[in-house]
């Protein structure tokens, strides 16, 4: 009985079950339930440097190919040479998506690290180099200049030239390694290029292939090009040589005749690249010590190892013993060698030597601007009209690494005009001083008429307030906006007042034979007004009769 009762039971079970499932099978999948919590994290992984597996790379033991670093470098050894830097660049950034900066740190994080602490991410340090001033932290950050006067409220136009992205306003954080920029030294494509106005991010929008950019890094042995150093510092000022006078984009194409350094190997030159002689540190064993770069001269002035004519050619004296300048340089023994081999700057490409925003904001049919000899407008509605030079001789004036500057917030209040905004400020009687050739920059530009203040205008973007001049054209509101971005005081009455300011010359090293002095000629300089002797200490030429106290 008992059996059978089981029995049935089960057959009840059984139809149950066959009944449910086929129920079931004429379901819909329901919706899936929440995600449950992540799990732990997994162990890091072991880079192929990491012999003992401790994560940290061990000197000597770990440094395989004996540069002074351990890194992914380090790896050829164990691999038959598949860690190739160039190799490994481009495997690596053709199977992955270059995602920005983050993308180079996976690997050389240390390099980011020390990247944010050098001038060219900082725009300021200590202003070794900055008269009054040595102890602060001081640089392009807050200098005024004649040219665009300033980089506050003006950042993301002026990033465009910054070692970083998204620097647009003063919330840009410094200390983010992040928003290091490797591509604008780093490539070796040709291509790259920043945005204008987008606070120095990639020109993705203008075609700039990343991809491809990526790829190319460790090409050259990743060493900066003179195009990767030359399309920010040719540009400086807004445009084309506008600046410095000897450093123009027609160096790319120099020959031995433009510059006897730059120029061509086929022309006789030495086809130097710009990290010829601006160098960073490297140990005795030619290390990497980090990454600063040699030349700064307001501040950061020990970044990186700036060579001079004497670290590669020797003492003056002896390079020109029994030659018919021999005379001339035991004579004359505070000219720096610039002063004789930069006869001329500006010699292929026009440079401003004067400016005057006074002018500004005038609307002239683009038929009516006056051009220079060149060809380049002499006068922009956004920046006012302009001087271009070429063949300019630069002025001589003692120098011994040190500079008057005007800086914002700091001593921007004038006594005298014209103002001097950045002057050497060594005399002859100055001990150690040399003379050396410098670019002089003149203009015009506005300052508080009631309390003697060369101000910051707001004159790109929205960022730096809502009144841009460049958009508005009305210097007032530029003013009130660039004073309560920049803290500085503005009584609400303004001018315009003349500035000057020089300029170091140390590129356009001419031929031997076009220096001044050849065949030792006096008259090159002596004998005429080709040199401005009041700016020597001299009343007028020594060989005239001129004098000095």
């Amino acid at each position: 009985m008992n059996a059978l009762r089981q029995g049935k039971f089960r057959l009840a079970a059984l139809i149950s079950i066959a009944i449910f499932a086929f129920a079931v099978a004429g379901c819909d999948d329901g919706d899936d339930g929440n995600d449950g919590p992540p799990g732990p994290a997994g162990s890091d992984g072991v880079a192929c440097w990491d012999l003992n597996e401790n994560g940290v790379g061990d000197l000597p033991d770990e440094d395989l190919n004996g540069d002074g670093v351990v890194d992914v470098l380090d790896c050829n050894a164990l691999a038959s040479g598949a860690y190739d830097a160039e190799a490994l660049h481009t495997g690596y950034f053709t199977e992955k998506t270059y995602e920005g900066t983050q993308s180079c740190l996976a690997c050389h994080g240390d390099i980011g690290d020390d990247m944010i602490g050098k001038a060219h991410f900082t725009w300021k340090g200590t202003a070794a180099g900055i008269e009054g001033f040595e102890a602060g932290q001081h640089g392009k950050v807050d200098l005024i200049n004649n040219f665009c006067i300033a980089v506050p409220t003006n950042e993301g136009r002026c990033a465009q030239c910054h070692a970083g992205y998204g620097y647009t306003d003063d919330t840009f954080d410094f200390g983010d390694r992040n928003s290091v920029d490797c591509l604008i030294c780093h490539d070796q494509s040709g291509t790259y290029k920043k945005g204008l106005t987008n606070g120095g991010l990639p020109d993705v929008e203008n075609g700039v292939d990343l991809q491809k950019v990526a790829r190319s890094v460790a090409q050259n042995g990743g060493i900066p090009t003179m195009k990767n150093c030359i399309v920010c510092h040719a540009n400086a000022g807004g445009g084309d040589n506008v600046k410095h006078g000897d450093l123009a984009m027609a160096l790319l194409e120099a020959t031995k005749d433009d510059d006897v350094h730059m120029g061509s190997i086929d022309s006789g030159g030495e086809g130097f690249d710009c990290v010829a002689c601006h160098k960073v540190k490297r140990t005795a064993d030619k290390a990497l010590v980090d990454h600063g770069i040699g030349g700064m001269i307001f501040h950061s002035v020990d970044d990186g190892d700036m060579e001079t004519c004497g670290d590669c050619h020797g003492d003056r004296n002896n390079i020109h013993a029994g030659k018919s300048v021999e005379g001339i340089v035991a004579q004359h023994t505070t000219l720096a060698c610039q002063v004789c081999h930069i006869p001329a700057i500006a010699r292929k490409t026009s440079t401003k030597t004067e400016w005057y925003w006074a002018t500004a904001g005038q609307d002239i049919p683009e038929e009516d601007i006056p051009k220079s000899e060149d060809g380049r407008n002499m006068y922009d509605k956004k920046k006012g009209n302009f001087v271009w030079t070429k063949n300019v001789r630069p002025e001589l004036l003692y120098y011994d690494g040190k500079w008057n500057r005007m800086m914002i917030n700091t001593n921007e209040q004038y006594t005298s005009v014209p103002v001097d905004l950045g002057s050497p400020s060594a005399d002859y009687n100055t001990p150690g001083a040399m003379i050396y050739p410098f670019k002089k920059m003149i203009g015009n530009q506005v300052a508080d008429a009631g309390n003697n203040t060369m101000l910051v205008p707001h004159l790109f973007g929205m960022k730096g307030g809502p009144n841009p001049y460049w958009a508005k054209f009305d210097w007032d509101l530029a003013l009130q906006d660039g004073a309560a971005y920049t803290g500085q005081t503005y009584s609400g009455a303004f001018n315009f007042v003349e500035t000057y300011m020089y300029l170091t010359v140390n590129h356009e090293v001419a031929p031997k034979e076009q220096a001044f002095g050849y065949e030792g000629d006096c008259g090159d300089c002596h004998g005429g007004d080709q040199i401005d002797w009041t700016g020597l200490g001299w009343d007028g030429d020594p060989v005239t009769g001129g004098d000095r106290p």
